[in-house]
């Protein structure tokens, strides 16, 4: 079916009909399946010689692993993890702040430095004086940053905990690994068939 498309240069175009490809069309000659599990979106397939998996918008959409190259199959948590990369720092400096801060807060220069009791003393004791308060001011700014900045790692890993992006992950050792994006019920489900079918 052709439609014109309104880009510049582009005059007619015909979208070419996409499938997801069936498990069984993927195997080498002579290759036994032993199990295939559907996905929200995609599959993976386990034969005796590899871990085959599926998903449509991964490039290229069908991976074949050989199955002594995989380690394990797993279901990981995904949603949220570019933000959890970031909570130990944040979380250090939080410490860090707070422990500054209340240190800032307790010790007042006043009491550090002792204002002689002569004549022409008065700019000093205003220098001591405004060293003070410009300390109680960095000490209550470093308290709350740390409280805020401790809350926010806090929101980021429950956030982490409770999200439903998950991925049925295909571990390969020291190489990256190869992730399927699904649900969390069908990616349960999918390891359970895998782990049954495996362990026979």
């Amino acid at each position: 079916m052709s439609n014109p498309l309104r880009e510049p240069g582009v005059l007619d175009r015909t979208d070419m009909p996409s499938s997801a490809p069936d498990p069984n069309d993927r195997l080498l000659p002579g290759e036994t399946p032993v199990t295939a599990v559907e996905l929200s979106a995609g599959w993976v397939a386990v034969t005796d010689r590899s871990v085959l998996s599926y998903h449509p918008d991964r490039d290229p959409a069908v991976v074949r692993t050989p199955r002594p190259n995989v380690t394990s199959i797993a279901l990981r948590r995904t949603g949220g993890r570019a933000l959890l990369g970031y909570v130990p720092s944040a979380l250090l400096y939080a410490l860090a702040a707070l422990a500054v801060g209340a240190l800032l807060l307790a010790v007042s220069p006043g009491e550090l430095v002792a204002v002689p009791r002569a004549p022409g003393a008065s700019g000093l004791e205003s220098i001591v004086r405004t060293l003070g308060w410009a300390s109680r001011l960095l000490g209550t700014v470093l308290l709350f940053s740390g409280i805020l900045i401790g809350l926010g790692a806090v929101v980021v890993v429950g956030y982490w905990l409770s999200a439903r992006e998950v991925a049925l992950v295909v571990e390969r050792g020291s190489t990256d690994p190869i992730e399927c994006p699904t649900d969390r019920q069908a990616g349960r489900r999918a390891l359970k068939t895998l782990r049954e079918a495996l362990s026979e």
